[in-house]
């Protein structure tokens, strides 16, 4: 078995088996894209959220609560049940789990 290259070691590289004429299989090496940000409760895509390598995080995220993670929808949704869970008018067991989730990290 051949010694792969140094930057071929990385899992970040997809490898690819390929069969060639010959009948040989070899592996090709492939630089996985990274893929859009979906919200984590409906699955929308993030709209403002750059999926570009070498930028930097504030240029990646907008700059709000939960960015990056859930839509401006879901993440409103979130403020609200934080709020009536906190008044009384709504216990936490009456959201979803997804929802759970993100109103405990408010407290």
């Amino acid at each position: 078995m051949l010694m792969m290259l140094p930057r071929n070691r990385s899992r970040s590289v997809k490898r690819v088996f390929v069969r060639t004429q010959s009948g040989r299989t070899t592996i090709h090496f492939k630089k996985e894209r990274p893929h859009r940000a979906h919200c984590r409760i409906c699955g929308a895509v993030l709209g403002g959220v750059n999926s570009v390598r070498g930028v930097a995080k504030s240029e990646k995220v907008p700059t709000r609560i939960f960015a990056g993670q859930l839509c401006a929808g879901c993440a409103g949704e979130i403020v609200k049940i934080r709020s009536r869970v906190a008044l009384g008018e709504m216990k936490i067991e009456e959201a979803s789990l997804a929802q759970r989730e993100f109103v405990k990290m408010m407290k």
